[in-house]
């Protein structure tokens, strides 16, 4: 799953969703989607062409580096570079930290390059793009907030085209399982609104006896009946013995693409 890791990474800090990236290269847009969602892996032609067009080597894209950089960029140093290089070993441990801190810094600023404006509960960066935590299905599950609780680790800072939707959210959650295809797939990230209740019919996530669920919500009022149901046929409705251990976190409105 590294290299559909990668690939969104890298798609989502050019700002594009996958269609518009498989506009730009010769690829089939259901064939680039299952790289992303991990059903497929991508062949040393397809890697290549990924790994130039991202700018990045292609052992970065396989996961077996953390070094973006390709070869071609390593090898060919300025005067200029390599001064610096032959400077940074001269210095003793505190200058080497030093210098390494704003190494750090900078590189943070160019991945971050705008100022950030906090506006409720994320941060619109230049206009362009959001700050969000994004929590994964079920590693939450037992959790008593995915808002409040500071104890609560389980998430990773991600960066979002600001779009009406997008901005919208208070957080995402990663899905895992194909029980809400086919509108959303194993992997998809989720926009997600925080609320404690939703309209019947709607699709939002939950939190059912120590689980976490992204379902549509349907109530039988005949029978006075709360499920959880699957938009995937395969499975059948969760049904909720106990209503009073039903916990909704929010509304889901939007994937992320």
């Amino acid at each position: 799953m590294v290299i559909a890791e990668r690939l969104r990474l890298l798609r989502r800090e050019k700002g594009l969703s996958k269609r518009e990236l498989v506009n730009m290269l010769p690829l089939n847009y259901s064939t680039y989607a299952n790289y992303e969602s991990g059903f497929r892996e991508p062949n040393s032609e397809v890697l290549q062409l990924l790994s130039r067009h991202f700018g990045v080597s292609i052992d970065y894209v396989i996961g077996a580096t953390e070094n973006r950089m390709r070869a071609d960029e390593v090898a060919v140093l300025t005067d200029a570079e390599h001064t610096h290089i032959m400077q940074y070993r001269t210095l003793d441990a505190h200058g080497k930290e030093l210098v390494d801190i704003v190494l750090q810094k900078e590189a943070d600023r160019l991945n971050f390059p705008h100022t950030h404006i906090v506006v409720g509960a994320h941060q619109v960066v230049d206009d362009r793009w959001i700050v969000l935590k994004a929590y994964h299905q079920k590693a939450s599950a037992g959790l008593g907030s995915y808002l409040s609780d500071e104890s609560d680790k389980d998430y990773e800072l991600m960066r979002f085209a600001a779009t009406p939707v997008s901005e919208k959210a208070d957080f995402c959650i990663k899905i895992k399982g194909d029980s809400m295809e086919p509108k959303i797939a194993d992997g998809d990230i989720v926009f997600v609104k925080a609320a404690p209740k939703i309209d019947a019919d709607n699709v939002g996530i939950f939190v059912y006896d120590g689980e976490s669920y992204c379902k549509r919500l349907r109530i039988d009022h005949k029978r006075n009946q709360i499920m959880l149901e699957s938009l995937n046929k395969a499975y059948a409705p969760k049904y909720i013995e106990n209503p009073e251990s039903l916990r909704t976190v929010g509304l889901v409105i939007g994937i992320a693409e």
